[in-house]
């Protein structure tokens, strides 16, 4: 063979040796399709390492060294590297926009309840039924916690709506088994709180209904669930609260008290106002064969029983006014819905000014006088729980600020707040806020009371001060219509 032709089949050679790689190495990229919320598995053996362009549209796990999986994020389009033994490949990852009925049957498939549905509507997936206890809502709401991000990256909606069969089954039939409370539903949110709807005859029954969910109702309770109450009554219930505020002075406190200790009721509705009786004490004695009842002795004389009815306490207060021992300060009538505050005020108000700003000044009224705050509830049981917060006040000069001529008066205040479950009709009477007024007269001889020094002479100064107990008495009543 010619030397130079030699050459030049050499030269092409190491051209065709050299040149394969190059063409491997530069293939044509693999075309990757996905859907939000699908993922594929691409072989790859013998890797060593992969990468991602914008791991926001596609994410990439690797299984060993010979698989991975890819996962559509987002809508878009992204480059996958992959290096291997055999070289490096490139994957063009196409992530299109999941439509609503194939994300609707992926949800379908992953439910298991045969009572749940999933539905469609407009742009949003819209889960209904009903599941049979409250463990397997919780089921429910962690199947669909995994479909809400791909839902959101399509721009849908997933709409939970799914409830509790029988939450408190035995409950529930306790409450169908009673005419009164056939028509109640105890049911569960996705939220963990229990809803306790339907009509029941009064609010004395609904309290009912209620106290008893909220006994049952700790394993079916979220930890930050609450009892909702959605119950309608076929009557309305208010509360009347009588009130008489007496200002009494120490002799008709002790009567008062005495005759609300020695009413005794008949079982014919009549009652017998008797002289006081107090409680005897029994003294334990010490002997040879052991320990006993020995002599008894008086003990807690002041202690107070059950109040009683309206009825009682009528002769009692009109006895104490016609002797002189008290006066009625005020007699209103307050009605109110069951947990809202009513409140009364006799008295008035005084001005106070204040700063409102620079060189300027504004005016507050401020109440004093009597007052009274009372919240009334109904409970279960058809007794009455009732807020009350009395309060005297009295203005008081001495003590009072003096300001650009004007003196303004102090308050001298007296003030209780308490929480009191009696029966409907029975009384609460509370005391121990003390009003007192000091008053100081002077006479003297015109002209000569004034003068320095001799002035005294010539004129008297009279001290008078007095002390009353304000005594509030009340009655709450249930008005049913």
């Amino acid at each position: 063979m010619h030397p130079g032709l030699r050459t030049l089949l050499t030269a092409l050679g190491v051209t065709a040796v050299t040149a394969a790689p190059l063409a491997s190495s530069a293939q044509a990229p693999t075309a990757v399709k996905l859907r939000t919320g699908e993922s594929t598995i691409v072989a790859t053996p013998r890797l060593t390492r992969v990468a991602v362009g914008d791991g926001k549209i596609a994410g990439v796990l690797a299984v060993g060294n010979t698989e991975i999986v890819v996962s559509g994020r987002s809508v878009g389009r992204t480059t996958l590297l992959v290096w291997s033994d055999g070289g490096r490949r490139t994957y063009d990852v196409t992530v299109t926009e999941q439509s609503l009925e194939s994300l609707r049957q992926m949800l379908q498939r992953a439910i298991t309840d045969p009572d749940v549905h999933v539905d469609t509507a407009d742009r949003s997936i819209v889960i209904s039924g009903a599941v049979p206890n409250g463990e397997s809502l919780v089921h429910l709401g962690e199947v669909v916690s995994r479909f809400e991000p791909v839902a959101a990256a399509g721009k849908f909606t997933v709409v939970n709506a799914v409830t509790v069969a029988h939450p408190l089954g035995p409950l529930q039939n306790e409450l169908s088994a009673s005419p009164a409370t056939s028509g109640v539903r105890v049911d569960r949110d996705a939220k963990g709180n229990l809803i306790v709807s339907g009509q029941v005859p009064d609010r004395t029954t609904a309290e009912q209904v209620l106290r008893r969910v909220r006994a049952l109702a700790g394993p079916y309770l979220a930890f930050d669930g609450k009892v909702i109450d959605r119950i309608e009554t076929a009557t309305i219930s208010q509360v009347s609260v009588k009130v008489y505020v007496l200002e009494v002075d120490e002799t008709a406190l002790r009567q008062l008290g005495v005759n609300l200790q020695s009413a005794s009721f008949h079982p014919d509705g009549t009652y017998t106002l008797g002289g006081p009786q107090f409680p005897v004490v029994e003294s334990p004695v010490t002997s040879g064969s052991g320990t006993g009842p020995g002599p008894g002795f008086p003990g807690r004389a002041l202690t107070i029983g059950a109040f009683f009815r309206s009825i009682t306490l009528a002769p009692t207060v009109n006895l104490v006014i016609n002797n002189g021992h008290a006066k009625l300060l005020s007699s209103p009538d307050l009605v109110t819905m069951p947990g809202r505050q009513a409140d009364f005020l006799v008295g008035g108000q005084i001005p106070i000014p204040v700063a409102a700003g620079p060189q300027q000044i504004a005016i507050q009224y401020k109440d004093f006088g009597v007052k009274l705050q009372v919240t009334p509830t109904i409970l279960g049981e058809g007794n009455v729980e009732t807020i009350i917060a009395p309060e005297v006040s009295d203005l008081d000069f001495q003590d009072g600020v003096a300001l650009n001529g004007f003196v303004v008066p102090a308050l001298k205040t007296s003030r209780i707040s308490t929480d009191v479950v009696t029966r409907a009709g029975e009384s609460i009477v509370m005391g121990g806020l003390l009003r007192r007024q000091e008053q100081r007269t002077v006479d003297k001889i015109p002209g000569l009371g004034d003068l320095p020094v001799l002035g005294k002479l010539f004129r008297s100064t009279r001290y008078q001060s007095s002390q009353t107990d304000v005594v509030f008495v009340m009655t709450p009543e249930i008005l049913t219509r």
